[in-house]
């Protein structure tokens, strides 16, 4: 657990985490790492420090400050992502694929996690990483959801897993399963884990199947906002007394989530130059994926293994739903 301390204390473990950031960001450029996303590249740099080289009590202030305050900066930057002009323009089918991609990906992963044993943190998190948009969507809900660090280096390392499977997935059998441009584009959309997997996985298969894979997922990236509220509103509703006292009830706005959605609804209206948007969105990139790398680094790896292949087998099964439910949808 990382405490609290003073701003000088705080430098060499931020100087670790810029030196991870840039890294991952450098190697998110190459063709073979580009599905994993800058994201979950520093989290995987973030765990090999961590597991080659111990972490030293040093950098413990400022890993741990990136894992928490970085993060819920990064978030309310991400909501310049948002276009929820998009979203009322995508068309009835889009969005209603969206939807029901979403709400069997939280149902069925969540229960499935509930089977299986895993925090009721990390269940969420893998659903709402598997059914919305990877990593992003992860730091997004991390505080809402009350996952802690280890439960998101997991979530993460799932979601980047299996996203980077599914694009090869996809890439092998559009052929085989004579999925034409636009089905091929609105499977792997409403399905795939990443913007940079779906990037990926739509190239493949040409422009007009790139376009509607976009469509689909920018969409998806839409609802994380209205999914957020409804995740925060039911989890604080189910606050019992525990133990004979009354546990505090989170506020039902987090403060890092009303600026993510007012974020999102200036850049939606059109207020923010392109130049401006483009930097907010290579902030909000690079302070998260520096929060990523700030978990890795204060990861227990007694927690990676204890619940890493229970993870991944929940996050497993419910992305082989979430591509059924899009084929099926798409019929």
């Amino acid at each position: 657990m990382f405490k609290s301390t003073s701003f000088r204390s705080l430098l060499p473990g931020l100087a670790l985490v810029a030196l991870l950031t840039a890294g991952a960001s450098l190697l998110s450029t190459l063709p073979g790492l580009r599905v994993l996303g800058a994201l979950g590249l520093a989290l995987l740099l973030g765990l090999a420090v961590r597991g080659l080289f111990g972490l030293p009590a040093g950098v413990q202030p400022g890993a741990g400050y990136a894992a928490r305050t970085l993060l819920r900066l990064g978030v309310v930057l991400l909501g310049v992502r948002l276009n929820f002009v998009l979203f009322a323009h995508a068309g009835l089918r889009v969005l209603l694929l969206d939807l029901a991609v979403i709400a069997v990906g939280l149902l069925s992963m969540t229960w499935l996690a509930r089977r299986l044993g895993l925090p009721p943190g990390l269940g969420l998190a893998v659903a709402v990483g598997s059914s919305i948009c990877g990593a992003s969507a992860i730091a997004a809900a991390a505080p809402v959801i009350g996952a802690d660090e280890d439960e998101v280096s997991v979530a993460v390392a799932v979601c980047s897993l299996l996203g980077t499977v599914g694009v090869v997935g996809y890439s092998l059998l559009a052929l085989p399963l004579e999925l034409g441009a636009q089905r091929y584009g609105l499977m792997t959309g409403s399905s795939l884990h990443e913007i940079a997997q779906v990037l990926a996985a739509g190239a493949a298969q040409g422009d007009q199947a790139l376009d509607f894979a976009m469509l689909t997922k920018l969409t998806r990236v839409a609802l994380l906002a209205p999914v957020l509220l409804l995740l925060g509103g039911l989890l604080r509703r189910r606050q019992t007394v525990s133990a004979g006292t009354r546990v505090a009830r989170p506020p039902l706005l987090p403060a890092f989530l009303v600026g993510f959605l007012l974020v999102g609804v200036v850049s939606s209206a059109g207020l923010l130059p392109k130049p401006v948007t483009r930097g907010i969105q290579t902030a909000s990139l690079l302070l998260t994926a520096a929060s990523m790398a700030g978990i890795g680094l204060g990861v227990d790896f007694a927690v990676l293994r204890r619940l890493g292949g229970p993870a991944l087998l929940v996050g497993g099964l419910g992305f082989g739903l979430l591509v059924l439910v899009a084929f099926v949808g798409t019929l």
